[in-house]
This record gives C-alpha cells, sequence and structure tokens, in this order.
C-alpha cells in the first residue's frame, strides 16, 4: 500500500480562542507530538493542511518533513478542509493508493494506534478504518483510493463520519477511548493534563 496522511489543522479553535493544537504536550506542542507520531508510519507523504494560524503552525513546525498546504476557504468546515487535503496529496503524489486523516486537536492519538489502524486495513480485505470511542467513531480514519470520489463529494461539518456510517459494513472499527477527548475548550485541556499527568505517574 502507498499511504499519503492528511493532517488537518485548519479550524480557528474558536471556543479556545487561540491555536489548540499548539497548546504545550510535555516539551512539545500538541501539533508537533501528532507530527511525530504520523511520521513514525513512514508514510509516502503528509500533507498539513492549515488555515486561520498557517503563520503560527509555520514557525513551530519542521516544514521540510512534510507538505504545508495553507487552506485559503478555512472557514468552510471540515468536509472543506478534507477535500482539500485530498486534493493537496493527490496532486503531489498521484499514485498514492490509502489516505489516513488525523486531526490535531485529539492529543492521546500515538503509533501504536496508528499502526493497528494498518494492521486491521491490510488484514480485514475492509476499506474504511475508523477509530471507535464511546459508542461513536471518528477520527483517525483510513480510507482506500476507492473512496476518493466519495470524499471528494462530502459536505458540511461532520467531515468523513458521514461517509463512514453510510458505508459502515465496508468499515473496520479500532478501539481508541481516549480519542472521545479532544481540545476544544481550556477545560478540555486542563482535562488533558490531568490525564497525562495520571499517566506520567504509573
Amino acid at each position: 500500500m502507498k499511504l499519503g496522511v492528511v493532517i488537518l489543522a485548519a479550524g480557528a479553535a474558536t471556543r479556545m480562542g487561540k491555536a489548540k493544537m499548539l497548546l504545550p504536550y510535555g516539551e512539545q506542542t500538541i501539533l508537533e507530538h501528532i507530527v511525530e507520531e504520523v511520521q513514525a508510519l513512514n508514510p509516502a507523504i503528509i500533507c498539513l493542511v492549515t488555515g486561520k494560524y498557517t503563520t503560527e503552525i509555520e514557525v513551530v513546525i519542521n516544514v521540510n518533513s512534510l507538505e504545508l498546504v495553507p487552506f485559503a476557504n478555512w472557514q468552510a468546515g471540515m468536509s472543506a478542509s478534507i477535500q482539500f487535503g485530498l486534493s493537496s496529496l493527490l496532486e503531489k503524489q498521484p499514485n498514492i493508493d490509502t489516505v489516513l486523516f488525523v486531526v490535531s486537536d485529539q492529543p492521546f492519538l500515538d503509533r501504536q494506534l496508528l499502526f493497528k489502524m494498518i494492521d486491521a486495513f491490510q488484514q480485514s480485505g475492509k476499506r474504511i478504518v475508523a477509530a471507535q470511542y464511546q459508542q461513536q467513531y471518528g477520527t483517525p480514519v483510513l480510507f482506500s483510493h476507492q473512496y476518493f470520489p466519495e470524499i471528494r463529494l462530502l459536505e458540511g461539518d461532520r467531515g468523513a463520519k458521514k461517509l463512514v456510517e453510510k458505508q459502515i459494513e465496508d468499515v473496520v472499527l479500532v478501539d481508541f477511548p481516549l480519542g472521545a477527548l479532544d481540545i476544544d475548550t481550556a477545560e478540555d485541556y486542563a482535562k488533558f493534563q490531568q490525564l497525562l499527568n495520571q499517566q506520567d505517574a504509573h
């Protein structure tokens, strides 16, 4: 399989009021952690879709290690960012046959989960792998190239979730309990730090 990764970091983080993906995570930022975990997969290409905080992200992220693709129309929502990320990725590497979409506000995302998802994809014969948490499913999500045309037709702010629901017979779900925590508010971030401290204490 020829894997490409799209990291979605274009949103305004209105509830947080600042670039939530650049909040500290240990010695790094959340986004640096996510980039590092994705790089462990050694994908053919990583596209980082930025928007409102492009300038701030450029300062923090080593742009030599990935393709930074600023999305001028980032206010159009999650589906538009996903489509822009996929188009940018295929423009640069047309022979990609599998794409992994990752968001930049799930701080507990790690390479173990991502490797597990790739294994599930290769062994199941199914063409979509999605993470599962709190009786729902979502990102990260992996799509085979057969679904690229449908991704280009997505609308609204639910991103790829709608497509996963529609094609559930062709989906493998991988447990990611901590995926339920995404950083939208200062309270979320405080909860994340608390969980991180508990993990470090073990």
